[in-house]
């Protein structure tokens, strides 16, 4: 049995989204933004242009050495230990905080902003329960996370992966720790348990779905347009 170990966050991007996912096929990215962006569950960014396929399917392509049409564990985890030793730059089989560092500002610096065009949940505040003592939750208990970081664009809720991985709080990733976290990112998308993921297991990210709205569908005139995942 793989190991599991709790990430800092399991929950997976988009689980509201219903079905199997589908891909944007190019168009609308947003004002100011010329790229579409995907993070694979390792973190590592994939981006295209404005008119070319959402590049989920650029991962798939470099994870699938088979070309079987689905990604195995031991593809999955040949693909996330390999973006650990480009991460790992002296070698040491630790990601380092400075390492760290250059994977925030130089390798995926689209974590360090907010992606205008997904909309944010709304958390509203609710009126005052003058029976209820103490400091009350103005939002009922009913607080909904802002989406931010890796999460915009990744199949997995984790704003940060690589910091994610870091069980022990140590400020370093050593390699034992990114293998468990592999597992547990591989458990996470591996929906029915057969050992492999598939276009019908990967649910959209909250960018791609924010890139599927163009203006005109924002005024009513337009409408989507899909295809398939991969």
């Amino acid at each position: 049995m793989r190991p599991i170990r709790p990430l800092l966050t399991v929950l997976i991007a988009g689980l509201t989204v219903t079905g199997a996912a589908n891909a944007q096929t190019g168009g609308y990215v947003g004002i100011g933004l010329t790229q579409n962006v995907f993070f694979s569950p390792s973190g590592q960014p994939f981006r295209s242009a404005a008119n070319q396929p959402y590049p989920v399917g650029a991962w798939v392509a470099q994870a699938d050495t088979d070309k079987d049409g689905k990604i195995s564990h031991d593809e999955f985890m040949a693909d996330a230990l390999a973006f650990f030793d480009k991460l790992d730059l002296n070698h040491d089989k630790y990601i380092n905080s400075p390492e760290n560092s250059r994977y925030e500002t130089q390798v995926a610096p689209e974590i360090q902003r907010i992606d205008p065009r997904i909309k944010q949940p709304v958390n509203r505040a609710q009126a005052p329960d003058p029976d209820a003592g103490g400091s009350p939750d103005p939002t009922g208990g009913k607080y909904r996370k802002q989406i931010i970081g890796a999460t915009q664009y990744g199949l997995i809720d984790e704003p940060q992966p690589v910091r994610a991985a870091d069980a022990n709080f140590d400020f370093r990733v050593s390699r034992e720790e990114w293998i468990n976290a592999t597992n547990q990112r591989f458990t996470i998308l591996d929906r029915n348990e057969d050992g492999f993921i598939t276009a019908d297991e990967m649910p959209k990210t909250p960018a791609q779905i924010a890139g599927e709205v163009t203006p005109d569908d924002k005024a009513g005139k337009g409408k989507k347009k899909r295809s398939g995942l991969w």
